[in-house]
Order: structure tokens, then sequence, then C-alpha cells
């Protein structure tokens, strides 16, 4: 039986509901706030993107203000890492100029730079071919920070100097292929999805890449197209990997949404019948297939998985009737481009059971959602026991501009509740979320704090597109926008009403 994940805290993270659905009558018990990293994509193995902070909250979230900006020269399109090391607080994030930056996440200072390669030579500067669209990754226990770039590298700098210690050829750039996704550490290696330059060529697949974290040797690699599903025993093309994986780190499992087929490439082909618009588990320790589900058969239409999966769990602690007590279920939530969000119930093997498929929107979700686990409680006896039920919030940032609410009551089907109209324009980045809050970027050039129902609390104005995610670290709150402004923004003085 599975333990808890680590990355869905609940005790940092204790919701108390005092009614019997979670988007009505919260209450919500704060303890003394936590200083927390934002260590990758979506802050933990999970990709929760949630923070088990509560210095944020809806009753200060509209004296959220500026405190300071960096500027990079070129596009961001990442979400930033925020690590500690020995009291100092360090922001990474890359940018389009195929520069990769450590900055004071206190005060916005440059502490140092690192440029990527070019297809050929060094980076000049000039996007895309130089750019860093990989969100990166921490290791603080060995000072080290991981990213990949166009250039088809995956690189593994000292997080304190910005020396190479290597780097990996995931993919020949040449060819086509380049590393979007962004790297996850788990068990001294270092996972990592290969995607193509945006179709353009397709290649005969992508793939899901191991390394060494210490070496960069190559431990395995899992290729997404089966060729003997090839129509008429030809090559097909497709099934990047455009998302960041997640890890269940209980049963060593690292699961990957897969891209569109050949069909919709540049040149087109045939499609394969596995594994493009798939959602697989992998082993960690030796890659081998575990398990898959296949969104789309034959999909002519592009409608594959860019968003990243999130994993979560359910379950009911009974402190009056202990044999009332079910054992927590552990799932998997990922949304697509064909407008679906779909759960899947995982155990230590992969998939069992049948997918929960909830339709949404015709535009689709390229956005990666972010979670808000919970508790409703109810007593049981007059002596102060309860009946606890581990329930979860799922917020999706809509293409359409809308902030899509679903529900997850203990062992109820995961339900949408509302969509909130947010952005006349589409939301594109992983949203954060702390306390009762949710915290997400617009393409319209505005960043939108809103309460746990999606109500809408601030916007604040940035002028820029905002197309990667939001991190949250020690009471701050950091975020990249399209004409390169890397922003800290922190709590100030109430406004009045």
């Amino acid at each position: 039986m599975q333990r808890g994940h680590s990355g869905l805290n609940l005790k940092m993270a204790r919701m108390v509901l005092a009614c019997a659905g979670l988007l009505s009558g919260l209450t919500l018990s704060m303890p003394q706030a936590v200083a927390e990293d934002w260590l990758k994509f979506g802050r933990d193995l999970s990709n929760s993107a949630h923070s088990a902070e509560f210095s944020i909250n809806s009753s200060n979230v509209k004296s959220l203000q500026t405190k300071w900006t960096f500027q990079t020269g070129g596009e961001i399109s990442t979400t930033p890492a925020v690590a500690t090391f020995s009291g100092q607080h360090i922001l990474f994030i890359g940018s389009w100029t195929g520069v990769f930056y450590a900055l004071d996440a206190t005060t916005g200072q440059k502490l140092w730079t690192f440029t990527v390669d070019y297809v050929g030579g060094r980076c000049n500067g000039q996007a895309p071919w130089c750019r860093i669209g990989s969100s990166p990754a921490v290791d603080v226990a060995n000072k080290m920070v991981y990213f990949g770039s166009y250039s088809g590298y995956l690189y593994a700098l000292n997080a304190l100097t910005g020396q190479l210690v290597w780097k990996a050829q995931a993919g020949d750039s040449l060819a086509g292929y380049e590393v979007w996704s962004s790297p996850a550490v788990y068990n001294g290696m270092v996972f990592v999805g290969v995607s193509s330059h945006g179709d353009n060529p397709c290649l005969p697949g992508g793939s899901v890449n191991a390394y060494d974290e210490f070496t960069g040797q190559l431990v395995w690699t899992f290729n997404t197209i089966d060729q003997s599903t090839c129509p008429g025993g030809g090559i097909c093309v497709g099934g990047s990997i455009w998302s960041s994986l997640a890890i269940d780190d209980v049963n060593g499992i690292v699961y990957a949404g897969t891209g569109n087929p050949g069909s919709t490439c540049t040149p087109p082909t045939q499609n394969a019948g596995l594994y493009p618009d798939s959602i697989l588990a992998l082993s960690a320790s030796t890659g081998k297939l575990l398990s898959y589900f296949q969104a789309i058969a034959d999909d002519v239409n592009d409608k594959d998985f860019g968003a990243s999966p999130v994993l979560h769990f359910s379950g009911t602690v009974n402190q009056c009737v202990p044999s009332g007590t079910r054992p927590l279920q552990y799932w998997l939530t990922e949304p697509s481009k064909n407008g679906y969000l779909f759960t899947l119930q995982r155990s230590a093997n992969g998939w069992i059971g049948n997918p929960q498929q909830n339709f949404a929107q015709t535009l689709g979700f390229i956005a990666t959602p972010g979670l808000l686990p919970a508790q409703l409680t109810q007593s049981c006896d007059s002596v102060g026991h309860k009946i606890i039920n581990y329930n979860n919030i799922i917020y999706i940032p809509g293409s359409a501009g809308g902030l899509w609410l679903y529900e997850q009551l203990g062992y109820a089907p995961v339900a949408l509740r509302k969509s909130t109209p947010l952005s006349a324009q589409a939301l594109l980045g992983a949203p954060a979320v702390i306390s009762d809050i949710v915290l997400v970027g617009g393409s319209d050039g505005n960043f939108y704090a809103a309460d746990y129902n999606g109500n809408l609390l601030n916007t604040i104005a940035v002028g820029s597109p905002l197309l990667g995610g939001v991190a949250i670290s020690n009471g701050a709150v950091y975020f990249g926008s399209k004409d390169g402004t890397v922003y800290g923004l922190t709590l100030g003085q109430a406004r009045k009403k």
C-alpha cells in the first residue's frame, strides 16, 4: 500500500471545511507561516504547484506589489525556481536569448549567468535558436541546478557559481530535437522529456530520458513512437514530450504526457497507433513501460497533451468507527488540448480502473493545473472525534481566459464546479496555489489573484504577456514576462477600501 506523497503535505496545507461542499463555507486554520523553496516546475515531484506557506492569502493579497524587477533582454516562457543555500534565497530562470540567470531572490540583483550552446557553436542571443524553454530544477543538497534548451542539451550547473558540471545531448538540434520539458530530480537521476522544434519538422518519436545526476551518463531512454504500429510498415513521427514529468516518489514511477502524431506534423506522416496523445507510466529505475492511457487513438487535429500531469490523493479517516476508515486512493489528473480533463487512478504498477473524462471546452487546455489539497471534517461524537475526508480542488487556466475549478470529494469522481472568466485572452501559464488563493498570469499582460472559489481578488497590470508559470517562496511571488522582465512581488501596505 502506498504512503502519503511528499509533494502534498496535508499537515502544512490543512484546510478545515465547515460545509458539505468544498466551494462553500471554507474556514482556514492557519498555523505559523513556514518558508518553502520552489525547486522545480510545479514546485514538487507531484507538480502540485501548491505552497504550504500561509503568509499570502485572501485577506492580504490586494496589497501584493512589485518589489523588484530584472531585465533579461529576451522572452521568458518558463517558471522560476527558488532555492535557499545557507540562508541566501536564489532565483533561477532562463531566457530566449540563451542566457540562464541566478538572481538574489530578495533584491533581484544578478549573481551569475551561463550561456547555452547554439547549434554548431556558442549562442549569439537570437531567439528562437538560443531559447531556454525549459524551467529549471534545483538539488539544494548537492548545490546543482538543471535545465534544457533549444540546443538539445540538458545542462547541469553548480547552483552557487554557474560553473558547468556536465551537459548531455538529449537529441541532435540540427535534426530538430529540443528540450522544452522541465527536469525532475529523483533518486540520484535527472528525468526530462525530449521534443521537436515545434513539430517542424516532427521526429520519429519524442522520448523520456533518465541521466545520472552527477555524471550526466544516460541511464535509460523510452521512445514515444512504437514504429511497429506505423501503418504500412513506414516511419511515423510525432509523440513529442512538451510538458514536464511527474514522479511518484514512493513507488518509483515516472508519468509523462505525449504529443500529437504525424498527420499534424510538418511534413506529415501517417499516425502510429502507439503512443501519441497518451499518458505513460514508466519505471523510474529502468524506463520500462508499466501502463499507458491513450486519449485519442488517431488524432488528426493536434489535440495532444501540452500540460503536465499532477498527482494527488483522496481518502477518509473515521475516528469513531475505525472500520469506516477507507484507505487513501491515488490519482493523476492531466488536461488535454481536446478540451477534456482526464483523471486516472494509479497504483504501484501504474493505472487501475477506468479513466474519468470531464469535457470542458472546445479550445482545450495548455496550462498545467494547480492543486489545493483540503480536508472536509465533521464531528462524530461529543468528545471531539471526527470523520476526516481528504479532498482536492483543481484549478486549470483556460485557453479562452477562464479559470476552471474542479472538485474531488473523497471517493467521488472529479467534477466540474464552475468556470470564472478572469481575462479576455488565454491563460497559458501554470498557476500557483497558496492558502486560500490561486495566482496566475495572463497573455493579456495582467497578473491575477483569485480566491479558492475563483472569484477575482486582485489584478496587477504588467503590460507584457505572462506565458510562464508562477512560483512562491519565502513570502514572495515570482514570474517572468514575454518582454524579458523577471518580477519579484511581496506584500506591501494594504490598499484602502
